[in-house]
């Protein structure tokens, strides 16, 4: 069962989405109550301004001595209705609603005194804001009402809103640029982290460095080395199982192989020879398979863990060769020679002897007697190599890849194989980065190399 839900986000885009979706949220708040803040603050000037021309209208009026009418001076008119951004209205009215003087479409409207009231009004199809002032006079008690179109006011408040948007959408970018280098910068032992275990291969058991890491991430690498330990104890443990298995193979094998020699000069066998003859082949075929088997093993094992990496030179491995199969090819009347320059490379020693000892190994058992297996060693464009020639029956293009896997038999090969030399190889090779390359030869044959990188091969 998965510790966590399916399809779950990145932890950088999850930091991001915490961070900038509030931070979003309280820009819109904080946008919208300034907005409303400034458009108030602005309204109540205006209103005021509404006021203040009540105030002057109520003390500029006098009574027409003729009439009831009550006129406002020429130049306190003019000064009123002076206004290039709106249009501009006032009316005064009796107490029973008369109207004394101004504008006839200015309605009746409600005020208390001595406060002023403050309405929203149409007037000519046009919205307004009026002011509306109670105010006693020597004809009795006057409303007068001023109204003015909302031009200005709807301009200060695009302007207001123009005012509070861009400063604080370059503050929100700005927050949100640092928001994404914070988290990335704070994501980056994370990366890592994640870089050096993505650089190991699947057997490097080394322990991760927990010393420079954040505090927040010291109990995760040390539950890692925790388990890269149990693995490495677990590995060291079949290490140990399969060398003594190994004792434990060879040590009753040898003995069979022993007491049939004997039985054998004792001619303890006179009737049947042949028999003797198969039974010795068995008993290598064992031999064989138990070794390859064993050898297979503790390579893979080995690779599981990780190992103390030497330089090894190639051509060292290569001679030592020489010594352990040219006894074996001789047997078979074939030519083993060697043409070895020098390289080296960076690898376990055991590991690299015993894949180029199933290359040779694999060369004498499937090539014809009397035939010829040359053994190479070198740098090939940069890169270390070691390789074997043979001139027996080859591989066809479309098995090679199989000839890799293990117990695969080429069908109708000879020979008295158990199908592993070459798995032994590629497992090998996986362990120092190296590439097992099966390819044909001119006339008949089959050319195994392995390449090491430059890289290793330089350190």
């Amino acid at each position: 069962m998965s510790l966590f839900p399916p399809n779950q986000p990145g932890l950088h885009r999850r930091l991001i989405l915490t961070l900038l979706l509030p931070l979003t949220v309280i820009f819109t708040i904080g946008v919208f109550f300034d907005y409303r803040l400034a458009q108030q603050t602005a309204a109540i000037a205006y209103d005021q301004s509404l006021a203040d021309a009540a105030l002057d209208i109520a003390a500029h009026l006098k009574s027409r001595a003729s009439s009831e009418m009550i006129a406002l001076s020429t130049e306190a008119e003019a000064m009123l209705r002076n206004d290039s951004s709106d249009q501009v209205y006032f009316s005064v009215r009796n107490a029973s609603g008369q109207l004394l003087a101004g504008d006839a479409e200015v309605p009746l409207l409600r005020a208390e005194s001595p406060a002023l009231t403050y309405v929203d009004a149409i007037i000519s199809g046009r919205k307004t804001r009026a002011a509306t002032l109670q105010v006693a006079h020597a004809s009795g008690a006057l409303r007068v009402t001023v109204a003015e179109t909302l031009t200005k006011r709807d301009r200060a408040s695009d302007r207001i809103l123009t005012a509070m948007i861009l400063p604080n959408i370059f503050v929100v970018i700005s927050a949100y640029g640092v928001v994404l280098l914070g988290v990335r910068f704070g994501l980056k032992p994370l990366r890592q982290i994640e870089t050096e275990i993505g650089a190991r291969s699947p057997r490097d058991l080394r322990e991760l460095d927990a010393t420079m890491a954040p505090r927040e991430l010291r109990p995760l690498l040390r539950r890692l080395n925790e388990l890269f330990e149990q693995l490495r104890l677990a590995s060291a443990g079949q290490q140990r199982f399969l060398a003594d298995a190994a004792h434990q193979l060879r040590t009753p094998l040898a003995g069979l192989q022993a007491q049939l020699d004997l039985a054998d000069a004792e001619g303890s066998f006179p009737v049947n020879a042949d028999r003797l003859t198969r039974i010795h082949d068995s008993i290598e075929r064992i031999s064989h398979l138990a070794n390859q088997l064993l050898t297979y093993s503790r390579a893979e094992s080995s690779a599981s863990m990780a190992q103390d990496r030497v330089k090894v030179d190639l051509r060292e491995i290569a001679e030592h060769s020489a010594s352990v199969f040219i006894d074996r090819a001789l047997a078979k009347g074939i030519d083993l020679g060697f043409d070895l320059e020098p390289a080296s490379t960076s690898g376990v020693p055991w590991m690299l002897r015993e894949a180029l000892a199933n290359m040779i190994d694999n060369a004498i058992r499937y090539t014809p007697n009397n035939s010829v297996i040359t053994v190479l060693s070198g740098h090939r464009d940069g890169f270390p190599f070691v390789e074997v020639i043979d001139n027996g029956p080859g591989i066809s293009v479309e098995l090679r890849e199989l000839a890799l896997e293990r117990f695969y038999r080429i069908p109708g090969s000879g020979g008295d194989g158990c199908g592993l030399g070459l798995a032994i190889v590629r497992e090998v090779a996986d362990v120092h980065g190296a590439v097992v390359q099966l390819s044909g030869v001119e006339g008949g044959g089959l050319r195994i190399t392995l390449v090491f990188p430059r890289a290793v091969a330089e350190t």
